[in-house]
């Protein structure tokens, strides 16, 4: 899949984001995150699960932290556009589940490339009814270089969820839906589901042991 740095990046960031972000409300979106990427850093610098054999165990730790604060099937719902409505509820199912492991697959095996010299500045939240914005941008050392990254939630039974990233002005939603577009546009469902099972699996030999 294309542009994975800066949206490992985006990503990444709510495991690692800075602790110098000032404090908002309980109930605010960016204080939401902050909860949560405050968690997730502590899995990151933990020395329990320091080393290439706790990988996989630093690895589900932050899932489990870093997954509540998304909203799956609305981000699935999204990347499929139109084609969402004409899934069967077992389809539906389905298909979050295998964009659940791809997002997975993809940025997880970059997790530690963040852990450690990565810098975080908060530039501005909006809030607009049960809609947010949170803009923030990251500086990667390994590039040199400054992304910038907004992440967009709304309010589900009162919680505040991610549907979407945008790094660098790129809607991690937006790029998917193309790719799946192209695919759907030319080919069928079954043949797209079968394109994502293959990208998982490529995915899995690649992945560090």
């Amino acid at each position: 899949m294309t542009r994975v740095r800066p949206f490992c990046c985006a990503i990444v960031s709510l495991g690692v984001l800075a602790s110098a972000l000032p404090a908002r409300a309980a109930d605010s979106p960016l204080e939401v995150l902050r909860s949560s990427t405050e968690r997730a850093r502590a899995v990151l610098q933990d020395p329990a699960y320091q080393g290439p054999d706790r990988r996989q165990a630093r690895v589900e730790k932050v899932k489990e932290i870093l997954l509540p604060q998304f909203d799956p099937p609305e981000i699935v719902k999204r990347t499929l556009g139109p084609y969402w409505r004409e899934r069967t509820e077992a389809q539906k199912k389905e298909f979050t589940q295998l964009f659940i492991q791809l997002i997975e697959q993809t940025y997880s095996g970059m997790l530690d490339r963040y852990n450690e010299g990565v810098q975080f500045f908060y530039d501005q939240e909006r809030v607009d009814g049960d809609f947010a914005e949170v803009d923030t941008r990251i500086f990667d050392p390994v590039q040199n270089r400054t992304f910038s990254v907004g992440y967009h939630l709304h309010k589900v039974d009162g919680r505040w969820l991610i549907y979407d990233i945008v790094a660098e002005n790129v809607s991690l939603v937006q790029n998917y839906r193309n790719q799946f577009n192209r695919i759907l546009s030319k080919s069928s469902y079954e043949d797209l589901v079968q394109t994502i099972q293959a990208k998982l699996k490529q995915l899995s030999t690649a992945s560090p042991s």
